[in-house]
Parts: C-alpha cells; sequence; structure tokens
C-alpha cells in the first residue's frame, strides 16, 4: 500500500512579509484503516530559501501544537485527541533549532488510534461504525501545526506562529465481526478511570508506573503494562491485557494484518525480549523494521525511545531497553531535541 505524500506551500498575508516560512510535507500511513488501527503521521519542514530558519523544537501534540481530526462526508467533525504521559502539562520554555537553507527537519512523527477506544459510543462513531459493514467510509483528516517561528532563534524576539493547517484523505474499512466483538468486549470491560477529555487534548496517569496495577511479568517480577505500551493505546484496554508475553503473542496472532495487530506485536517484543533476553527476538524485531513502512518505522522507533526513556533508569528494565533501542536505533531519525540529549545520554540510549 503506498503512503500518501501531500506537499503544501504555505502563503498567507503577513504584516511582515519578508519574514521566511518553510514548506511541510505530510506523510501518514496507512492510506486504509479498520477500526481499532493505529494512524503514523509524520510532518517535515523544509527550508527552501537563501538564509536559514529558526523553527520551534519541542512541538507537543498535548499543548495544541498539533490538532488532529477527521471530517465525513457531511462535515462532522469528530477529534483524534492525543494523549499526555502526565496528569497535567504546565508551562514551557520554546526552544528553538535552526534549519539551514535547502535542509529539512522531522518537526512530528506521531501515533493516534481511530477511533480511541473510548471514542467508540461517540455519535459520530457510532453512526460510522453502523455503516461499515455495507461499505468503506471515507473521511478527510485534517491536521493543525502551530508551528513557532523566529527570524534569530531566540524566544521573545521577533518570534511568530505558524498555523499550518493540512487536509489528506483517509479511508475506513471493516475490520472481521470476531475481531469487533472483541473490540466491544474490551470497550465494555475498561476502568472506570480514563483520562477526562479536554478541549484539545487527554490527561494520562502513565507516568506513574510505579502506582498502576502491575500486570506484566517480567522475570517472576511484576510491572505496569504502561512500561510496553504506547501511551493512550488501549487496544486491548488495561482489564485485558495479557500477564504474560505468551499472551500477548497469543492475541497477536489471532488476529488480521493490521495496525492495530503490529502495536500488538511491538509490545510482545518488548515483554519477551525483557523476560527472556534471547537474542532471535532482537533479531525479529530487526528483520521486521527492515521492511517496515517507512513512515511506520519513523514512528515505532521514536516511540520505542520515548519507552525506553519512559523506564525513569529501572534497573530490571533499562538494560534490556537500551538493547532493544539500539537494535534499531539507526531508524530513529526524529531529531532530539536538544533540551533532552543530556538526560537521554546519562540513561544509555545515545552517546
Amino acid at each position: 500500500m503506498s503512503t500518501l505524500l501531500f506537499l503544501l506551500f504555505m502563503v498567507a498575508l503577513r504584516e511582515n512579509p519578508g519574514f521566511p516560512y518553510p514548506d511541510f510535507t505530510l506523510q501518514i500511513y496507512p492510506e486504509t484503516v479498520m477500526p481499532g488501527d493505529t494512524l503514523y503521521i509524520k510532518i517535515v519542514a523544509n527550508n527552501p530559501h537563501g538564509e536559514s530558519i529558526y523553527i520551534s523544537d519541542n512541538l507537543s501534540p498535548t499543548h495544541r501544537d498539533i490538532q488532529t481530526c477527521l471530517r465525513d462526508s457531511k462535515n462532522q467533525e469528530q477529534p483524534l485527541l492525543f494523549e499526555s504521559p502526565m496528569l497535567f502539562d504546565g508551562d514551557r520554555i520554546i526552544y528553538y533549532v535552526e534549519i539551514k537553507p535547502g535542509d529539512l527537519r522531522i518537526i512530528t512523527a506521531l501515533a493516534v488510534n481511530v477511533p480511541p477506544i473510548e471514542d467508540l459510543k461517540e455519535p459520530f462513531w457510532e453512526k460510522h461504525l453502523k455503516s461499515l459493514p455495507a461499505k468503506n467510509e471515507k473521511f478527510l483528516i485534517n491536521v493543525t501545526v502551530i508551528s513557532y517561528l523566529s527570524t534569530n532563534g531566540h524566544y521573545r524576539y521577533n518570534n511568530e506562529e505558524l498555523p499550518l493547517m493540512i487536509e489528506t484523505s483517509l479511508a475506513m474499512k471493516p475490520r472481521p465481526e470476531k475481531e469487533m466483538e472483541l473490540i466491544r468486549k474490551w470497550y465494555e470491560s475498561q476502568h472506570p478511570y480514563f483520562p477526562g477529555s479536554e478541549k484539545y487534548g487527554k490527561r494520562g496517569m502513565y507516568s506513574f508506573k510505579s502506582r498502576l496495577p502491575k500486570n506484566t511479568a517480567i522475570k517472576n517480577e511484576k510491572f505496569s503494562h504502561w512500561y510496553f505500551v504506547r501511551v493512550g493505546n488501549r487496544y486491548p484496554s488495561e482489564s485485558n491485557v495479557p500477564e504474560t508475553w505468551q499472551g500477548w503473542k497469543e492475541l497477536e496472532e489471532s488476529l488480521t494484518s493490521s495496525t492495530m495487530r503490529d502495536e500488538i506485536r511491538l509490545t510482545r517484543i518488548l515483554i519477551q525480549y525483557c523476560d527472556t533476553e534471547d537474542d532471535a527476538v532482537l533479531k525479529e524485531l530487526k528483520d521486521w523494521f527492515d521492511t517496515m513502512n517507512e513512515v511506520q518505522r519513523t514512528v515505532m522507533a521514536k516511540s520505542l525511545r520515548d519507552r525506553a526513556e519512559g523506564t525513569y533508569g529501572n534497573k530490571e528494565l533499562l538494560p534490556p531497553f537500551r538493547e532493544i533501542y539500539k537494535t534499531i536505533r539507526e531508524y530513529d531519525v526524529v531529531p532530539i531535541p536538544e533540551s533532552n540529549v543530556k538526560h537521554l545520554q546519562n540513561l544509555g540510549l545515545i552517546e
């Protein structure tokens, strides 16, 4: 399946017409999803000018920098909200990074569920999921990125917000009914303490992993499954997560090929290697990444970096996570914000 690639040239009236604006490309994968799938999003900034551009280095979907929604054929919209790993997001400093003339920079690589499992009973999704068995549904996916620009790389001086609005098409096809029954079971048996929906994002509680139910077995110890699962992905929901890598493997093999299955496979690989430290698992991971769609691979590699960082130096989990990340680190091409380099070096994830 090919990847959609849309090049958008930003032309807008500005008080300062000489302000250098980048061009952006948007890539998504896959083009056609099934309910419960993960959609991978990658946006790249290109500097076509003869002078450097300074662009924000730490875009965040939970700080309203990135907003995503679906629009159906009747122009009804439904947000796809990203979830924060923290209970709250505080104020932050905007850091800038230079993009030299002719250079490119990935400004975001994200994953979001379509739909988030807690939204299954939203009127928008109830209507469209009901019609899916009869036909594929077509949507427009709208991504708004607010990127902070500067003429000299310094915050507060000649800086400006650039709202970038991108639309591209996305199709949804039916998932096998047996798997839809499983998704409905996951929804009905979910825990009641889902992060509350807010206008622009969700507030999670997964940074406090040590306080959450320890439901994943690693070498005769129990850990929260949120060390191994992408933040916000509740396919399966917390009440239904397997307790062992063998259980994750059984779930993986029961599903049809899809990005929902891919996310479960990646979780299984992480748990299996942490439990067994079997080099064959690392080989499976490397072989899989070698043949993976480039957009999915970029997002997943960044996600593995985040999950390795999310061990918070746990003495049992960090060493195997280092080996996992090292196995696919060549594919982690998303730039690391300068403010986070030292921390990742201290964890031994980068040199």
